[in-house]
């Protein structure tokens, strides 16, 4: 009896080695995992968490590990994965202490699933006071970018009394989805949430005697008086481009008032001029200029519904999800979408060989081109990536391409290497190939313009400003006679934005957001407009010229009548 009762408590002894041993090991793998995870090696860390993920290896480490597995999922867009774990992790492990974190996770995991009900439903279950704001913003968010009115309606029946939803549809009825038979339900929704009663002016253009445009620039003046002076020249160029489009439109009956703002280079500037209350009078905000603030700004301004315009940027993924935030540049997705366009419809084979660069901007080109060529009928026969940095020689790229057969070359990078490479390696084919390329080509010291005029090339151009323009002309003069500098490309931005802002406001009255015209010449810009599809509206200008060097001078090939 003895003996047995030694031999169960060396058993028991056992067991306990055993167990801290496996407690050891799961703990190992846990970490492992997370440093995984902060090393950005996602699948290496799924890998390792996934064993120790269920309760019955796993657990008390389970819900870490799933939760962590989880995170690495997303991160790669593995939404199946990453929402079945998070499921399990909800229904199994309620008591656990970052349950509100995987909630959240869970709902933005659902919403790019496009599982709208489900993902409500999984944030509707945080109970985590803390993070009211944080699950108020990503139901905004994602709700904001849902095309279907219908589907709309049936989630916000399913969540009455959510002030979110609420007021997330009732931004969208004011841009674009609203007609009379919405006219009860909104003015229900702006009693019943306590919204603004613009919201039902808004509904239709309200026209004034005079519009007000606020304009936020790093000016870094120490004073209130804004003058062009020669320190700080872009933004003054392009600010004092404003103020020259504001005196023309008063010649021409239309009243502008333009409010300057000092933001500096300043998020806590830019929210304390953004949320002033004066920017509630405003029909229209111009700037911020560098990217963070107006990414911060056109969050405010999405809030307050406010119309802003950032006047250089060419990113269109900064307008997803804001119908309220505008582009005067045409983007550099937009710019590939009407290269295809222009290509397929000119050249007569629907043939096209891509070589394009591995900066950003150009590989967004090339796969806007692609993608819109191909929809139309043409065929792209290869399409290459280079690196311009490590060499700009195109030979290799164009070694095995037939240019006879072929019905446009795109060459898409502003290297002057890629350039000059690319013009050589024609020359010596004695090849007329259409060539579409950036307008960076034309300004290559190494290249001449009758080399350019003697091949078959065309340019991408989104400000191509004609210097033989006798409107331009008048203005150079009157600007360096005004300011003793001549005008820039900035000033030239400056006056076509408001020039061309101005006049929509005037001839289509203030609404949120902004009725604007399709394509139409510009003053000095070969033209502007924002309609993308006969009675659809896109949020970035949708003109792009084309130029190409006929007879030692620049054409337009693409004109706007």
């Amino acid at each position: 009896m003895k003996k047995q009762i030694v031999l169960a408590v060396a058993g028991v002894t056992l067991c306990w080695n055993v167990q801290a041993q496996t407690n050891a090991d799961l703990n190992t793998k846990l970490q492992n995992g997370r440093l995984l995870l902060d090393q950005e090696k996602y699948a290496l860390a799924m890998a390792e968490l996934q064993p120790i993920s269920s309760s019955a290896s796993g657990k008390n480490y389970a819900p870490d590990a799933a939760y962590l597995y989880s995170v690495a999922a997303s991160r790669q867009k593995k939404w199946a994965e990453a929402d079945k774990m998070l499921s399990q992790l909800t229904s199994e492990h309620t008591n656990w202490g970052g349950l509100a974190d995987a909630q959240y996770l869970h709902g933005q995991v659902l919403f790019e699933k496009k599982e709208y009900l489900r993902a409500l439903k999984a944030l509707a279950a945080i109970e985590e006071k803390s993070m009211e704001d944080e699950v108020a913003a990503i139901k905004r968010h994602y709700m904001m970018q849902l095309t279907e009115k219908a589907t709309f309606q049936y989630l916000f029946r399913q969540f009455p009394e959510d002030a979110t939803l609420a007021r997330a549809y009732a931004d969208k009825l004011v841009t674009g989805w609203f007609t009379e038979a919405d006219r009860p339900q909104l003015e229900s929704l702006v009693k019943q949430f306590n919204l603004d009663r613009s919201y039902l002016q808004r509904s239709a253009a309200v026209k004034k005697n005079a519009y007000n445009v606020a304009v936020l620039l790093p000016f870094n003046v120490s004073d209130k008086s804004i003058k062009v002076d020669k320190n700080n020249l872009y933004v003054t160029d392009f600010y004092a481009g404003l103020l020259s489009a504001r005196d023309s439109l008063q010649k021409q009956g239309v009243q502008v008032n333009v409010f300057p703002y000092d933001t500096s280079n300043d998020t806590a500037q830019v929210r304390q001029v953004m949320e002033l209350p004066e920017m509630g009078t405003m029909d229209l905000v111009i700037g911020p200029i560098y990217k963070g603030n107006s990414a911060f700004a056109a969050k405010i301004a999405q809030q307050r519904n406010i119309n802003m315009v950032n006047p250089f940027s060419d990113d269109a993924d900064i307008t997803k999800g804001n119908p309220f935030l505008y582009l005067m540049e045409t983007s550099v997705a937009t710019q590939g979408q009407q290269a295809a366009a222009y290509a397929y419809q000119t050249f007569q084979k629907k043939t096209a060989v891509l070589v394009f660069d591995s900066e950003k901007n150009d590989t967004v080109f090339a796969g806007n081109f692609r993608r819109a060529y191909t929809a139309l009928g043409g065929k792209i026969v290869s399409a290459q990536k280079i690196n311009s940095k490590t060499s700009g020689n195109v030979s290799s790229a164009l070694g095995a391409v037939n240019l006879k057969d072929l019905g446009v070359l795109v060459v898409q990078s502003s290297a002057p290497a890629v350039a000059f490479s690319t013009v050589s390696y024609l020359e010596q084919k004695a090849s007329k190939v259409p060539v579409l390329a950036p307008q960076a080509w034309l300004e290559n010291p190494q290249l001449s313009f009758s080399q350019l005029d003697f091949l078959e090339m065309y340019f991408t151009a989104p400000k191509f400003i004609d210097p033989e323009n006798p409107a331009v002309q008048n203005f150079k003069r009157a600007y360096s006679s005004r300011y003793h500098l001549p005008p820039s490309a900035f000033t030239f931005t400056g006056f076509e934005l408001l020039n061309y802002y101005g006049k929509q406001l005037q001839e289509n009255g203030y609404s949120a957001p902004p009725k604007l015209s399709g394509p139409q010449p510009g003053v000095f810009y070969q033209g502007i407009g924002y309609e993308s599809a006969p009675g659809k509206q896109a949020q970035d200008n949708q003109y792009l010229p084309i130029v190409k060097v006929e007879n030692g001078r620049l054409l337009v090939v693409n004109p706007v009548f």
